[in-house]
């Protein structure tokens, strides 16, 4: 066995005075490079006092330096402001200091790092005279050339068993806690981009210490720092220009997730190789300060001719990618214009439509008065429903000005096409209930001498429905084709214009507007209904454009105080069976919570239902259109719980 010794020298110019000394101290003190994983020197004052030193300056760190002979200082304290630097960077190292001490830990410590070690402490005696006092402590290096050892290092000269220095490389990444990799370790000058991320991660034994990770550093050996992130501050970085493509960064303060900074640029020189630093500086509640640092050697190559003629070709093939999007941008852009004329094509064509309506509207007027002339003894109902047919003007010349008005955005709206679509979806809505509240108001007029309508099975009409009021003074819209007709319909979706996430005070009433297609009839309306006579159940969909329905034998609702309580019968129909697992529940909104969840579902999928344990498995009242899980227009049969159905109908008919 052999042993290389460096000169051992311990010089303390203290003497120790109750206690008190400059101590430098080393662990271990003889060093192997297979098997140390670490060397830990701790330069410190006991009791923070030194004799002859009343005011303590500063403490440095130091270490022997054989081509100089002389000592290059390491790290250097202030002592009154704790403001500490670094003058040495190495590869994997921690540095730790406080009040009196400066702690340097080196993993996996080299023959190079066998030095003398030197603590040098400054500062003033009583009468203000300079002091400098040190101390020195020397690490040996030992070889040791055991079967063990031998195979040791064999094992690393070993490319196959990469998998032993990968390990060994993890293992003082883990002691680090700080993590530093590069997109490569060689660079193309000019060509070529650099990624740099630097990583810190809080280890489970740090849990017990009350630490805070307070900035991370991403430096270059010779040209300072490129770019930092402090605690809660947005990244800086030292590069400029059109060079730079990502710069990100932060730090947190759970072990959830890691902090990290991160940054990318472009157009690398050669003098940009070297050493890059990855540095953490951390804090300690009671004072001490860590810093902990990673390091990877980077090379910046003059690219060859043939890199250069695979970078040439590269651009060749984005500049094809970018004619090729740009082929195709135009290509959407003559189809956009395409949609645009058929658009206006459309628009003329209800110009026209409107125009024929105020025909008809003058029409039925001239008709109108000459019913007022042939009955006398109801001419006062006539007179209110010339009236009417002046309201209906009004609405069809506002609707007129309003399609005027669309014609107008379209210039401002043309790329937005869904958005010009879903006003001619209302606007037609809003024309054809129009039309249909004029038909219904002749209807009325030509009728006005039957006895009253007690329900919808007494209405006559061409029309597929008509709104009526009945011998009750309820005001309802009747469906008169469906099945034979007859229906009352209590519940009507086409187009999302009306909200129907309201509250009990509003779902016991009703809303809505029969004028544009979209209402609700109300709770106590319909149990008023339900409770004079026995009723069938009716559902109209619309999914993926085409129709479906759910019927039902039997259909009821109680009394608000029993929360109007949904009892229904037997199911047919092609829609599936999406209603009967509602059966016996209560309604509930979102400020009345009836159902047996532990949610309020009218809350949770915001509507208003019949909902049961487990809140639905359909949902007319949700939110229109939405594809979130369970928070559209669901039937479950149809739409699952990830989109909506189009069209809604709830309809009741006297048995």
């Amino acid at each position: 066995m052999a042993r290389l010794f460096l000169l051992l020298v311990l010089c303390v110019f203290v003497v120790s005075l109750a206690g008190s000394e400059l101590v430098i101290d080393v662990q271990p003190n003889v060093i192997t490079t297979e098997i140390t994983p670490q060397l830990v020197i701790n330069c410190s004052i006991t009791n923070n006092e030194v004799q002859q030193l009343d005011l303590i300056k500063s403490l440095t760190l130091s270490r022997y330096n054989e081509t100089i002979r002389d000592f290059d200082e390491l790290i250097a304290l202030d002592s009154l402001t704790l403001n500490l630097k670094q003058f040495v960077r190495f590869k994997y190292s921690q540095i730790s200091f406080g009040n009196r001490y400066i702690t340097l830990i080196l993993h996996n410590p080299t023959q190079f790092d066998a030095r003398i070690y030197k603590c040098n402490a400054t500062g003033a005696n009583a009468d203000g005279t300079n002091i400098s006092l040190y101390a020195k402590k020397a690490v040996e290096y030992e070889t040791n050339s055991t079967a063990l050892i031998e195979e040791i290092r064999r094992i690393k000269k070993d490319e196959n068993y990469c998998s032993f220095k990968k390990d060994d490389l993890a293992d003082i990444k883990q002691r680090s806690r700080v993590y530093f990799s590069g997109s490569s370790d060689i660079i193309k000058e000019r060509i070529e981009p650099l990624t740099l991320k630097c990583t810190f991660q809080v280890l489970k034994t740090d849990q017990n210490e009350t630490s805070r990770l307070q900035s991370l550093y991403i430096l270059h050996e010779s040209k300072g720092v490129i770019a930092y992130v402090n605690k809660d501050q947005p990244v800086v970085t030292s590069l400029q220009g059109s060079n730079i493509q990502n710069v990100e960064g932060e730090i947190y303060d759970n072990a959830i997730k890691d902090s990290y900074l991160q940054v990318t640029w472009s157009n690398l020189k050669h003098t940009e190789s070297g050493k890059y630093f990855c540095e953490a500086h951390n804090q300690y509640s009671e004072g001490r300060i860590d810093k902990s640092s990673n390091m990877l050697t980077i090379t910046v190559e003059r690219p060859t001719f043939d890199d250069l003629v695979e970078a040439i070709h590269k651009l060749f093939t984005q500049v094809d990618g970018a004619k090729e999007s740009l082929k195709a941008i135009n290509q959407n852009i003559k189809n956009i214009n395409k949609d645009l004329v058929f658009k206006e094509q459309n628009i003329t064509s209800i110009r026209e439509e409107v125009i024929r309506n105020q025909n008809n509207i003058q029409i039925l007027s001239e008709d109108s008065n000459i019913k007022e002339q042939n009955l006398t003894s109801i001419r006062e109902d006539l007179s209110t429903k010339q009236q009417t047919f002046l309201n209906i003007k009004e609405d069809v010349i506002l609707n007129q000005q309003n399609i005027d008005k669309i014609k107008q955005d379209l210039n401002t709206y043309r790329h937005n096409m869904s958005n010009i679509e879903e006003h001619l979806e209302v606007i037609l809505a809003n024309l054809s209930t129009a039309s249909i509240k004029v038909k219904n108001q002749t209807d009325e007029g030509s009728t006005l001498s039957y006895p009253p309508r007690k329900t919808c099975r007494d209405v006559n009409s061409t029309d597929e429905s008509v709104v009526v009021t009945l011998t009750s003074g309820l005001k309802v819209m009747c469906d008169t084709k469906t099945d034979g007709g007859g229906w009352i319909i209590f519940q009507r979706r086409i187009s999302g214009s009306v909200d129907f996430y309201r509250g009990w005070k509003e779902y016991r009433d009703g809303f809505g507007d029969y004028n544009i297609g979209e209402f609700y009839l109300g709770n106590e309306n319909i149990y008023m209904l339900t409770s004079t006579g026995q009723y069938d159940l009716r559902i109209d969909l619309k999914y993926k454009n085409n129709a479906f329905f759910a019927q039902y034998s039997s259909f009821k609702i109680l009394s608000e105080k029993e929360n109007y309580k949904l009892n229904i019968g037997n199911y047919s129909g092609d829609a599936g069976d999406s209603f009967s697992r509602h059966n016996n529940a209560f309604f509930s909104t979102f400020d009345r919570d009836n159902d047996e969840s532990s949610d309020n579902c009218a809350v949770k999928f915001p509507g208003a239902w019949w909902y049961h344990d487990y809140c639905h498995s359909c949902n007319l009242n949700c939110k229109w259109g939405s594809t979130d899980h369970g928070k559209g227009v669901n039937w479950y049969a149809l739409s699952k719980f990830n989109s909506s159905v189009s069209f809604t109908e709830m309809k009741i008919r006297e048995i």
